[in-house]
């Protein structure tokens, strides 16, 4: 049967949140022990079209890419994606989550990923959820579940009653979208007389409105939403051989850590409550939790001389004052030798660095854990698996030249970004680049770039993370 994601298909997008680098790292942090990434086997659970999983399949290809989702119009456009961009390392299925572990054998997943599904379905299909993840997952796995969580969920939960009630028998989806954003328009106006909770309501109001119509329309005014209480989530994981390891969200990467100096008989104990308090104080609407099995042993004790060994990237800029800005983020780095280290790995992105480069200091090594937890800087397992500069015989990611063959202008490059290619000359270069050919024969294959600046138009790409050669 068709499913409300064919009639409105949901927008391509990454999620850094779900890189298996990302989920090693923290893992590692913990004293574990989890799979390289280009010899891991990933399953993504309820990914649409797939098309984060497609990308980290472009970018380690000795990894076993698998799949699924119950929309059978969204399979068919990543499978088409999968035959232009000849992805041999992709399997997508159309499959129902309460019946996948039929079909999938145990322990056999060192990642897994389920994001935007587990508040979004019927209690038998979140437990089937969960249920899957303690199933496939390895030894050595991390699974990776996002969710809206309380209490902002009760928010969210008001917003959509009132969306609900203003939608009334509307069946078609775009008078929904239609009626939805008129109804939150009006209703994110302030009134002199709103109080603290008003505000927070219309505040939230606010931030939908600038959300895609089909991101509303399945988030929002979905058939299901059900937030979760992160305890709750955690006890549902213990009772399939799960455990807690910590979170992939924006300033949350520390929240299976002890804060410095807390001892306690029971870590995890501690650190879910200390989350689960923090949680109410911050009035958090999502949560992006990591899981491990039941017998990993992770370290609650926070120990920053564990990412010595690991490479750094950042897109931090440093200005004229000596400070840096990200975005519309500004922060200050006190120590000279750290700032100028950061400084360097910036004007290397996307190229990585190692941290030792940086630092071997333990206090600075805990300043870019905090930097990592806070987004500013990417922590990684390796160097960049993409050149900094063309090959003698460059080749583009296969994905971005599947998706340009497609005539699609977005694609995702070697770094797991999205990346719009609308120039014409550009688009030709890229497909020119199909590791067959030389400079000198990309020149001649009429993309019409200048011959003089073929070079220069293949580095910027590399750049870009757009050349795997």
């Amino acid at each position: 049967m068709p499913t409300p994601y064919d009639r409105v298909v949901y927008p391509t997008a990454v999620f850094a949140q779900t890189h298996p680098e990302r989920l090693a790292v923290l893992a590692r942090l913990a004293g574990l022990d989890p799979v390289h990434p280009n010899a891991a086997r990933i399953l993504e659970i309820g990914g649409g079209n797939c098309f984060n999983l497609l990308s980290l399949a472009a970018i380690y290809p000795g990894c076993e890419a698998h799949g699924f989702d119950l929309s059978e119009v969204a399979i068919a456009r990543g499978q088409d994606i999968v035959d232009h961009a000849r992805l041999a390392n992709v399997t997508l299925a159309v499959e129902d989550i309460t019946r996948a572990h039929e079909h999938y054998a145990a322990s056999s997943f060192d990642y897994v990923s389920v994001h935007g599904v587990y508040a979004w379905v019927p209690e038998p299909v979140r437990a089937a959820t969960m249920a899957l993840i303690g199933h496939v997952l390895s030894e050595r796995g991390v699974a990776y579940v996002s969710y809206n969580c309380m209490p902002g969920g009760h928010v969210r939960l008001i917003m959509r009653e009132m969306l609900l009630d203003e939608i009334g028998a509307i069946a078609d989806p775009d008078e929904k979208i239609a009626v939805t954003r008129a109804f939150l328009a009006a209703y994110a106006e302030p009134r002199e007389d709103d109080d603290a909770f008003a505000k927070t309501l219309r505040h939230h109001a606010r931030s939908m409105l600038e959300r895609p119509d089909a991101v509303l329309f399945h988030d929002e005014l979905g058939d299901c939403y059900y937030p979760q209480r992160l305890l709750d989530v955690v006890g549902e994981a213990r009772r399939n051989g799960l455990r807690y390891l910590t979170d992939a969200g924006r300033n949350l990467h520390l929240d299976g850590f002890l804060k410095e100096g807390d001892g306690a008989p029971d870590p995890e104990g501690a650190v879910l409550r200390a989350a689960s308090r923090d949680d109410y104080t911050a009035l958090r609407f999502f949560r992006q939790s990591l899981f491990v099995r039941a017998g990993q042993k992770p370290d609650r004790t926070i120990r920053p001389e564990r990412i010595a060994d690991l490479h750094l990237s950042t897109k931090l800029k440093r200005r004229e004052d000596g400070t840096f800005a990200l975005g519309e983020d500004e922060i200050e780095v006190a120590h000279k030798g750290l700032a100028d280290g950061l400084t360097r790995a910036a004007a290397a992105h996307p190229q990585r660095v190692p941290v030792r480069a940086i630092t071997t200091d333990p206090a600075l090594l805990r300043v870019l854990l905090q930097l990592f937890a806070e987004w500013y800087v990417n922590l990684h397992v390796e160097p960049a698996p993409f050149p900094a500069a063309p090959g003698a015989r460059p080749e583009a990611s296969p994905l971005v030249r599947g998706l340009l063959e497609m005539g699609d202008a977005m694609v995702s490059t070697l770094d797991h970004t999205l990346l719009k290619v609308e120039q014409p000359e550009l688009r030709a270069l890229l497909l020119a680049a199909d590791g067959t050919r030389t400079v000198d024969e990309i020149a001649r294959a009429g993309t019409g770039i200048p011959d003089e600046d073929i070079v220069a138009a293949l580095t910027a790409s590399a750049g870009r993370a757009l050349l795997r050669g």
